[in-house]
């Protein structure tokens, strides 16, 4: 099974992952906003089982506009997300971070920004250590890395983890989360995968 993964960053990106091969794209822009026509044109030959996406958050140094930018296109592409798979998965950063040992502990006397790029490279090692050449993919032309790409790929990888992990059938024959997912859901939903006793079963 293919699990599509989402970095809905600044500098997304998406990585359709299976256990013997992953793929991934940019996150195609028009203006600033999420392109859903080119996203359908990207992932319209995948068999779109499961996607998961990682939940935003917003910082300080992100302005009113950015913010509101970044909730328009996070909501576009829950959206989207919602018609064209079977199991949406929403995914704090730091659930599937630690999952790859790149959560890092608060240190006094780091910025923000120090953090940002610590983390980054962290998410690049961890990456390298599992498939080197696919990491090498990931490096532009003028060789800097592309974070958003590693960051896709990593989300997809953790996406298949946990099917892997604790995968039961559902009567539409797709494996459902384990309950550490259905965690990250925002109190008072419901959740979109079911739950183990009603076998995953959507209305």
């Amino acid at each position: 099974m293919g699990v599509l993964g989402i970095d809905c960053g600044k500098f997304g990106a998406l990585a359709y992952h299976t256990p013997e091969q992953t793929t991934f794209w940019p996150m195609p822009l028009k203006d600033g906003e999420i392109d859903l026509i080119e996203l359908h044109k990207i992932t319209f030959m995948l068999p779109l089982e499961v996607i998961v996406i990682e939940e935003q958050t917003s910082f300080a140094s992100d302005g009113r506009f950015g913010v509101f930018t970044m909730g328009l296109n996070y909501g576009r592409l829950l959206a989207w997300a919602e018609s064209r798979c079977s199991q949406l998965c929403r995914v704090r950063p730091q659930v599937w971070q630690k999952s790859f040992g790149i959560a890092l502990k608060h240190e006094k006397g780091i910025s923000q920004t120090e953090r940002k790029k610590a983390t980054k490279q962290a998410a690049l090692d961890a990456l390298v250590g599992i498939n080197p050449l696919l990491a090498e993919q990931t490096f532009g032309p003028r060789g800097g890395n592309r974070d958003g790409i590693v960051d896709a790929i990593l989300i997809a990888m953790w996406g298949q983890n946990e099917l892997r992990k604790s995968y039961w059938p559902t009567r539409s024959g797709i494996g459902s989360f384990p309950d550490v997912v259905l965690a990250t859901t925002p109190k008072g939903s419901k959740g979109r995968q079911g739950s183990k006793r009603s076998g995953g079963k959507r209305r």
